[in-house]
């Protein structure tokens, strides 16, 4: 892994961040506090919030502030005892605070549900990551990633100085090695996708892509609702929305018309009925979105209901595509500052095209809304944002 590799990831996390301030911070004394009492910045709340929304809530106990915790302190340092050909990106990486803080919140809520005989990954977000990176590092190596993610996050817990968090840090980065430090840094980033622009192509990054043909002429996985990593080392896939990867790693539960066996994977419905049975996944991304603008404070909450103006005045496009007039957000809601925001997701590469139609065709039909488009990785596709009004 080079530094140029990491450059574009690395500028858009700093993005994220407040520019820093002048600060002293005597880690040389003894009993300087790094326990992450206070509370946490308004830049890491917004931060958790993406996260946990995306991957789960956290199996591990997590300080009110992860900037000042020991945990961060002890990935800060510890890329000087990685190893040759990827320690320079890695100290790029760790310079970051808001990659730093991201990757505790992937130890405390990705890594940690390793740890645990037979892992089950029940949100659609995090099965589908489960499955690529397990294609790619085998189930064995994520265990061993997420065991030495354990003993650092246990080890800067019950540290009480900093040459004791030290040690730490020289543990945990003499344990890493290339790859594991690229799933370390996709984790991170596609916990933060919607924040954060689509991580490189190539290498490790390619398995987070679309569906793919295997050179045994298996299907690799688009999406699914659940993965579950049993004893004898195979994947159990439930909520197929793409294909199979059945063999070998993965033992897809699924029928031929693409809907999970065994009655179908539970869907969310407290926003409304689901979306579609066939795909889980969508409907849980449109679940998500709503609990994530319904705690920030939207009202007039829809899904998948037709298109309405602020003031929940129905609207039509006056440039009709193939002579559809109205079309259905998946994600509708109301700002704080009475702006109407709508989201649709594309689940499929192949339908683009027509959700980039109705993408138009919305934005004609209400240009005082806020549109966005998005893939189900959360991908930003295309964003419309009414002249004078402001977009965090």
């Amino acid at each position: 892994m080079s530094v140029e590799e990491v450059r574009p990831l690395l500028a858009a996390f700093a993005s994220l961040q407040p520019l820093p301030r002048p600060r002293l911070r005597l880690l040389e004394v003894p009993d300087a506090d790094l326990s992450g009492r206070g509370p946490a910045s308004t830049w890491e709340l917004r931060l958790r919030e993406e996260f946990l929304s995306r991957l789960g809530p956290p199996l591990l106990p997590l300080p009110e502030s992860l900037e000042s915790s020991r945990l961060a302190f002890a990935l800060q340092r510890s890329p000087r005892y990685m190893g040759e050909g990827f320690r320079e990106a890695a100290q790029e990486l760790f310079n970051s605070p808001a990659f730093v803080l991201s990757v505790s919140l992937s130890i405390a809520v990705y890594f940690a549900a390793w740890l645990v005989p037979e892992p089950l990954f029940s949100k659609a977000f995090a099965a589908a990551l489960t499955v690529r990176l397990s294609l790619l590092v085998g189930l064995v190596e994520l265990s061993h990633l997420a065991l030495a993610c354990l003993s650092l996050y246990q080890e800067a817990e019950a540290a009480s100085t900093p040459q004791e968090l030290e040690a730490v840090a020289e543990r945990f980065g003499k344990s890493m090695g290339g790859t594991t430090l690229r799933v370390l840094l996709v984790v991170a980033s596609m916990g933060l996708a919607r924040l954060v622009p689509q991580v490189p192509e190539g290498g490790i990054w390619s398995l987070l892509g679309p569906a793919r043909i295997t050179p045994e002429g298996q299907v690799i996985l688009e999406s699914v609702a659940a993965a579950q990593a049993v004893a004898d080392g195979s994947l159990i896939i439930t909520g197929v929305a793409a294909g199979t990867a059945c063999g070998g790693l993965a033992l897809c539960a699924s029928n031929a018309a693409g809907e999970p066996s065994g009655g179908g994977a539970k869907l969310s419905t407290r926003y409304g009925k689901p979306h579609t049975r066939k795909n889980p996944p969508h409907n849980e991304a449109i679940e998500e979105e709503l609990a994530r603008r319904e705690a920030a404070g939207h009202i007039d909450l829809r899904k998948n209901k037709a298109q309405v103006t602020a003031k929940r005045r129905g609207v039509e496009d006056p440039e009709p595509v193939k002579g559809i007039r109205f079309r259905k957000p998946d994600v509708s809601s109301v700002r704080p500052d009475g702006i109407r925001h709508n989201t649709n997701y594309v689940s499929n590469h192949q339908d683009l095209k027509r959700e980039l139609e109705a993408f138009d065709s919305m934005m004609r039909a209400d240009p005082r809304a806020i549109h966005e488009l998005y893939l189900l990785d959360g991908t930003l596709v295309r964003r419309y944002v009414p002249p004078g009004v402001s977009f965090p």
